[in-house]
């Protein structure tokens, strides 16, 4: 049985946290039918920051299990390609300063939600550029709005992603739950801070 749109964005977890994203609509048919469409259609900067971001990923994961000894070559290696990271997160903002961008209100693995003055369609498509500064990597994918609601004189939109590179949903993921433990860590730090004061 197929499941609705609504079941398929509570499929990933939301994290509440706000990160760049650029929303275009487009036209049903603008929007790639298949994952080899969708590859063709990311432009190169893209894949090339997110190729960077997983080869970072599977040349540490090696040097962590060797121990203390390669820990620090671990961590200089990291610093070096966090370092790449954010010079390519950087021109791929600035290669993008003619469109709006706009702040998500949440996040994850299924799509989105955003709040902005004009409503888009509910059923309209939309390329959209994510750029996840924690992570210094950007998602070029396409979604479709799938709810619209007033919001005060706002409108909130939640978008699902139609389209979308598996090695990007990952990295949506890892994002997701890399701010939530961000989250949890001010948190608990906040709670120590009350407990010393009190």
């Amino acid at each position: 049985m197929a499941r609705n749109k609504e079941e398929l964005f509570g499929e990933f977890f939301q994290i509440q946290e706000s990160v760049s994203v650029i929303v275009e609509p487009v036209s049903k048919d603008a929007v790639p039918a298949s994952a080899e469409e969708l590859e063709q259609d990311i432009p190169a900067l893209y894949k090339l920051a997110n190729e960077v971001n997983t080869l970072e990923q599977s040349a540490l994961r090696p040097l962590r299990l060797l121990g203390e000894t390669a820990s620090e070559l671990a961590h200089y290696l990291s610093l070096q390609s966090r370092k790449i990271d954010l010079i390519l997160s950087h021109i791929l903002m600035q290669e993008n300063t003619e469109q709006p961008t706009e702040k998500t209100q949440s996040y994850g693995g299924s799509g989105f939600t955003l709040v902005r003055e004009q409503a888009l369609d509910k059923g309209e498509f939309a390329r959209c550029k994510l750029f996840l500064q924690q992570e210094a990597a950007a998602i070029y994918c396409y979604a479709e709005v799938i709810e619209v609601t007033p919001k005060d004189d706002k409108f909130s939109h939640k978008l699902l992603f139609s389209v979308l590179r598996d090695q990007d949903q990952e990295l949506l993921v890892r994002s997701s739950l890399h701010a939530q433990t961000r989250q949890l860590k001010k948190r608990h730090e906040k709670q120590q801070g009350d407990n010393t004061t009190s």
